[in-house]
């Protein structure tokens, strides 16, 4: 007998409720905003993609399969992406635009405006991909180098410039990185696909000398 993959559309909401705004390290939770935008270009097609490599099951063939097909959905959709470019100018915007209830997957858009970014960060031993709609997104990878608890001396191992158009996947054992904007002018738009909700992760915060101290982040993330 032959057993049917479970999919998430049929609980996808076309018309996500008004948009919350969002910061990193500076407010947690959710918080009502008046930022204007349409659906994101795609989405249906985008979680279908999704479903259908998820049942790939093997991490790795997940996310080379994910990284592949982004390039194409962006070059498909990214003409629709008017509405998606209004910043904030305390921090980069986080918004949900799909949880999966099936399989837990979480689909995230995000707008930087010239210079915002993120601290070092993890995805708590998760997958991901970011892709770029818009704009460039430079991405650095750290390494640990020694692990005292809560204190960790991280070196930069990557530097990796994520062009519009483009895609860059990770699995969890290289999910350690911090992202953000380099334009001195133009605004940033991506699209993160997370193996599970990304509600909870570390924060790494430079303490001195190539020591970071870890921190527990819930981030704010606007519906």
């Amino acid at each position: 007998m032959q057993t049917q993959q479970a999919r998430c559309l049929p609980e996808f909401d076309m018309f996500p409720s008004p948009s919350r705004d969002s910061s990193f390290l500076h407010q947690a939770g959710r918080t009502s905003s008046s930022q204007p935008r349409g659906e994101f270009p795609g989405l249906r097609q985008i979680v279908r993609e999704v479903e259908t490599a998820w049942a790939l099951r093997e991490t790795s063939e997940v996310v080379g399969a994910l990284n592949a097909r982004m390039p194409s959905l962006i070059e498909r959709y990214r003409p629709q992406l008017a509405g998606w470019n209004a910043t904030t100018a305390r921090s980069y915007r986080r918004v949900e635009l799909h949880h999966c209830p099936v399989q837990g997957f979480q689909i995230v858009a995000m707008v930087w405006a010239p210079g915002q970014g993120t601290p070092v960060h993890d995805h708590r031993d998760q997958w991901g991909i970011e892709s770029v709609w818009q704009g460039e997104l430079e991405v650095v990878d750290f390494a640990v180098k020694e692990d005292a608890g809560h204190l960790l001396r991280l070196e930069p191992s990557r530097v990796s410039l994520v062009a519009a158009g483009q895609s860059l996947g990770f699995t969890p054992e290289h999910g350690l990185h911090l992202c953000r904007n380099p334009s001195p002018r133009d605004v940033t738009v991506s699209l993160h696909i997370y193996a599970r909700t990304l509600d909870t992760f570390n924060a790494y915060v430079d303490v001195a000398d190539g020591w970071y101290e870890r921190r527990e982040h819930t981030p704010s993330l606007e519906f």
